[in-house]
């Protein structure tokens, strides 16, 4: 029997891409997702993941060419965004068919800001496609979603890490996925050839958009060693700082079970060459994270949570005859099943018949 789990995702660009990483080694791990919610592209994968799209999203973005991701940024001088989107949501549309999200499998929740009367916007209902455009439209990058007489903007402006706002299932523990934690990171191996052929091309794309867009900002003073910040990287700065301090804010008050963490600095708002890179980073973070959470779990409750996840009345068991091990080279994993079994059926039976790798 697998642990229920509700699952939030949060907002963070390319950074989100991790997420694809974590469900993989979430679902790994024994974890089944009944409820899922997310913010900005948080809301992007928990959409993919609940229409069953993940693993073809997946499979493109990982094998996107470089010169095709700048291809999909429309960019544009407009005073309401950087990025029309329109390229970026036109290929959004062939990943899933919209639909209503009350048709889904399992519950989705996503959130948007209503900036013209200040207050959030939950999407539990209605067109999927519409939920998540308006909830990745991330301030001054992509313009805003223009609906009725109201304004919609990125969810991360009130709630970056919606943990109030998953639907909650019987049995289920709390699980948050965030993407723009304040620590340090550890790049994932890879290929350094590899690595410089998928920068180089991309990142020359990016620098002649970003020398032609500063041709029309405010020249930096070269004199003042502190002045190294242009408008739109004050802006977006700022705008993270404050998304990020309502995170932590959001994780005091409501305390998932799990909080799985992959550092801000391992990509940038606009860094989907490292798609590869990022859903390791994901996995790796995640993998750490329920390590520990099964050692206090084992430490607390005494049995590890795999065994934990039996279905049981009390602490009456059936005894068993052999006990099978998915790593057979796990002394660890043996030992804790043998402090089970001694603590709920009564006896420590036979050592070589629960050692079985059958």
């Amino acid at each position: 029997m697998k642990q229920p789990i509700s699952l939030v995702l949060s907002g963070g660009a390319a950074r989100g891409i991790a997420h694809i990483g974590v469900i993989e080694e979430l679902e790994k791990q024994g974890f089944e997702i009944k409820s899922i919610a997310g913010n900005s592209m948080g809301a992007f994968i928990g959409a993919m993941y609940a229409m069953g799209n993940l693993e073809e999203y997946k499979e493109w973005i990982v094998k996107l060419d470089k010169i095709d991701v700048f291809k999909l940024l429309d960019f544009t001088l407009s005073s309401q965004g950087l990025i029309k989107g329109d390229r970026i949501f036109n290929k959004m549309k062939t990943f899933f068919p919209d639909k209503n999200i009350e048709d889904l499998e399992i519950p989705y929740v996503a959130v948007a800001t209503d900036i013209t009367n200040m207050k959030e916007i939950i999407f539990d209902s209605g067109s999927i496609y519409d939920a998540v455009r308006a909830s990745v439209s991330i301030p001054t990058i992509f313009t805003p979603v223009k609906k009725n007489d109201i304004i919609l903007v990125d969810g991360g402006v009130v709630n970056q890490l919606p943990l109030n706002r998953v639907k909650r299932t019987e049995n289920d523990i709390l699980i948050a996925s965030y993407v723009n934690a304040d620590i340090s990171y550890e790049k994932p191996k890879q290929s350094k050839k590899e690595e410089i052929v998928k920068k180089t091309i991309y990142e020359q794309k990016v620098s002649d958009f970003r020398n032609k867009f500063n041709e029309i900002l405010p020249k930096k003073d070269k004199d003042k060693d502190n002045d190294k910040l242009n408008y739109i990287s004050l802006l977006t700065k700022s705008t993270s700082m404050l998304t990020h301090q309502l995170s932590l804010m959001s994780i005091e008050k409501y305390k998932p079970d799990i909080l799985i963490n992959t550092s801000r600095h391992s990509a940038g708002t606009f860094d989907f060459f490292k798609a590869e890179e990022l859903i390791e980073a994901g996995r790796i973070s995640a993998k750490k994270t329920i390590e520990q959470y099964d050692k206090t779990l084992l430490q607390k409750d005494g049995y590890p949570r795999k065994v934990g996840q039996l279905n049981y009345q009390g602490n009456t068991f059936p005894s068993p005859i052999f006990i099978a091990f998915g790593n057979k080279n796990s002394t660890l994993e043996r030992v804790e099943y043998l402090k089970f079994v001694q603590l709920y059926v009564g006896s420590q039976k036979d050592k070589s018949i629960l050692f079985s790798n059958n």
